[in-house]
């Protein structure tokens, strides 16, 4: 399991982190105390460390006695930072990567940095009805089975091909708005024992209005947040109204359960 150090003197956000990395299989490690962050550092060699930036601008200076150590085990750095602030940077063999504070933020950096064929964007589970349009046909039903701010995987009673253009329709539970969008088939996935006769198509999004763009990040985080009160997608409400889905806040030091 991969191991990911979290340095903050931010309790709620050290929380939500935890939570976070657990749920997409890491091992966080994770200290606000300078000694027990030094101590990790010389004895875990984890792949990725996570500074909150308050917490670097204090305490690099206590880190410079191991920065040979992390230069030559590569230790790969980042630091949340939702300011244009100029942050210290430990040795110029050790480039930190600066991101905003957000889940999306958050998961692009791990696949970037932990996963050997990284996904571009965070996309969760929903298990929705939808419409879509084949190019001079009528709307057909759909089922949604996964969701995220660059596509969706639906499985469809209609063969569909590869680059074919679609026309799609999206209920935002909770929200009232429907997300209308165009996109494409990108992959097909045939039944199998292996995959447990799993059918269906990846569609990414090829168009998409900065409104329902905005709208599509605030519903995918509600989803992800009910994924985190319910791991397990028997538990998952089936079709769940997110009464405060306008209200979500992606930010990692915002969002609670």
């Amino acid at each position: 399991m991969k191991r990911v150090l979290i340095a903050s003197g931010q309790r709620g956000l050290m929380s939500n982190l935890d939570m976070v990395l657990k749920h997409w299989g890491y091992r966080p490690l994770s200290s606000s105390h300078r000694d027990d962050i030094c101590g990790l550092l010389q004895a875990t060699d984890p792949e990725l460390v996570i500074f909150d930036a308050p917490w670097l601008r204090k305490h690099a200076s206590d880190l410079l006695h191991l920065v040979p150590q992390m230069e030559q085990q590569a230790t790969r750095l980042a630091v949340l930072d939702d300011c244009k602030e100029v942050l210290p940077h430990l040795s110029a063999c050790l480039p930190y990567q600066k991101i905003p504070s957000d889940i999306f933020s958050l998961y692009g950096l791990t696949q970037a940095v932990l996963q050997n064929h990284p996904r571009r964007r965070l996309r969760t589970g929903v298990h929705l009805p939808g419409m879509l349009r084949r190019d001079g046909r009528p709307w057909d039903l759909t089922q949604i089975q996964t969701l995220g701010t660059g596509g969706m995987f639906i499985r469809s009673g209609y063969r569909l091909h590869h680059s074919e253009t679609l026309r799609l329709c999206v209920p935002l539970f909770g929200m009232k708005e429907e997300l209308e969008a165009l996109g494409r088939v990108v992959y097909e996935i045939h039944p199998t024992m292996e995959n447990n006769y799993m059918q269906g198509y990846g569609i990414e999004f090829t168009s998409l209005s900065a409104q329902s763009r905005q709208s599509l990040s605030r519903f995918v985080a509600g989803c992800f947040v009910r994924e985190l009160e319910h791991p397990h997608p028997q538990s998952q409400p089936r079709f769940q109204a997110f009464s405060n889905a306008r209200r979500i806040d992606y930010s990692l030091d915002a969002f609670a359960l």
